[in-house]
């Protein structure tokens, strides 16, 4: 259609009019987002498959603190020691430069503690690289292609056929908060969106939970 309009602009003889073209809009596909249990199996994953301890206690905690808090994978990996205080809020500075805070599980203090106590080195880093070539120096941080490297390892290994990402996390994070009954404007601020909208869009009931909701809710759901 921009095409032919282009041709008329310019008067070019075009085989039909432009206004007869029509125009269809597409929907987008719902994001698929993996069940719940195998969302825990992927981030409990690590103590499985890493044989170095460190290793394994530090991919375990950037999984939990991702699902626990629903951050985004750049900012877990900009994340530093003196962001987290002794409660498990933690300070964030988001896209934009937005400020907010997120707050740690039970759960996810517990594993994040386990890797912090085997640090001996001074990196203000919270998590950090044990190879490669920014070992060594003082600014060292583990990059976002190791650590989505590392989850689509552990989804292939556990045969999990979602495609799931660090972004999968925080979108399995908006999405269980969202289908047990968290207000949707709390869930905004958690996640640092700008406008309430984004969030809505954002959050996509599962398959599982639009039948529970059908088979609940129906006026002839019932024998």
């Amino acid at each position: 259609k921009k095409y032919l309009s282009f041709l008329e602009e310019n008067q070019y003889n075009t085989p039909v009019s432009s206004t007869v073209v029509k125009q269809y809009k597409i929907n987008k596909s719902a994001n698929i987002l993996s069940s719940h249990k195998d969302l825990i199996r992927l981030i409990e994953s690590p103590t499985t498959f890493e044989k170095k301890r460190e290793v394994s206690l530090r991919n375990r905690a950037m999984l939990e603190v991702l699902f626990s808090t629903g951050l985004r994978i750049s900012e877990l990996v900009n994340l530093n020691r003196d962001q987290i205080d002794c409660s498990g809020k933690i300070f964030v500075m988001g896209k934009g430069k937005k400020e907010r805070f997120v707050y740690l599980t039970e759960r996810a203090k517990e594993h994040l503690k386990n890797y912090v106590s085997l640090r001996k080195d001074e990196s203000p880093a919270l998590f950090v690289p044990y190879r490669g070539r920014n070992v060594s120096t003082t600014h060292r941080r583990i990059s976002i292609n190791y650590l989505q490297d590392k989850i689509k390892h552990y989804r292939e290994r556990l045969k999990i056929n979602v495609p799931t990402s660090a972004h999968s996390l925080r979108h399995g994070f908006a999405t269980y908060l969202a289908e047990s009954g968290a207000n949707p404007a709390a869930i905004q601020i958690l996640l640092g969106h700008e406008s309430l909208d984004t969030t809505t869009r954002y959050v996509h009931a599962s398959d599982r939970y639009a039948e529970k909701t059908l088979r609940k809710y129906h006026p002839l759901g019932k024998k």
